[in-house]
């Protein structure tokens, strides 16, 4: 996984969204949720959210209306007819790890040019931690969990042999994903692991609108609660 103090030190900060209110100001209450790779592969549909090569390099599953792939075993074409689904993935990640997902804000991240599309797929509500406050919330979550944790600025790339907890393919790039891992579960684990961690807003900078501004000098605001982004 990447560097913690790397990706952190290329970060002014993070900003995680989301799309119901209630989960927001759940989370400013110490909610802190959890998700497996698996459940983004077989159970989210949401734009942005859901992607069926979550952290593989390839899964296809018959109940999910796939077409099985070819297998050669021992040079001969694999009878796949009883087989309900088929998991590919990098052989250095024999285990997969629950996920948060932030965006990272930096200082050369074009974020602005990604706001209006984040808030469209991603929720219209939003938290943000300054970067110097990164290691110490992963510290919280470690405390909260009694797990492992790491983090780091996902990767993206068009090779699709490359996929893994921390590259995506590029069309995810708008994302700007940072992740916080926590612990390792099982390839095909889908249960999420909430944590309750008090010490959340002690963290969180203070802030119901953000202002950016572009190299070229073109301003966005935006506002929680509201969708639309003001360009001036």
């Amino acid at each position: 996984m990447n560097s913690n103090s790397e990706s952190a030190q290329q970060a002014i900060g993070l900003i995680k969204f989301f799309s119901k209110e209630e989960h927001y100001l759940a989370f400013k209450s110490g909610s802190s949720l959890f998700r497996t790779p698996h459940y983004y592969r077989t159970e989210c549909d949401d734009l942005g959210r859901g992607d069926r090569a979550e952290s593989c390099l390839g899964y296809w599953n018959k109940n999910l209306g796939d077409d099985m792939p070819n297998i050669i075993k021992n040079g001969s074409l694999a009878d796949t007819k009883n087989i309900q689904s088929i998991l590919v993935y990098p052989a250095h990640e024999q285990q997969d790890t629950w996920l948060q997902s932030w965006a990272m804000i930096g200082p050369y991240s074009n974020f602005e040019d990604s706001l209006e599309q984040m808030l469209r797929v991603f929720g219209r509500y939003f938290v943000l931690l300054p970067a110097n406050k990164i290691s110490e919330y992963a510290q919280s979550v470690a405390k909260a969990s009694n797990l492992k944790v790491s983090y780091g600025l996902v990767e993206y790339s068009d090779d699709p042999l490359k996929r893994s907890l921390t590259i995506k393919d590029s069309h995810f790039s708008y994302q700007k994903e940072f992740r916080f891992f926590l612990g390792e579960c099982s390839k095909g684990e889908i249960q999420d692991n909430p944590l309750t961690m008090q010490d959340i807003n002690e963290l969180l900078l203070e802030a119901s609108s953000l202002r950016f501004q572009s190299a070229s000098g073109e301003v966005k605001y935006c506002s929680s609660g509201h969708e639309k982004v003001v360009t001036v």
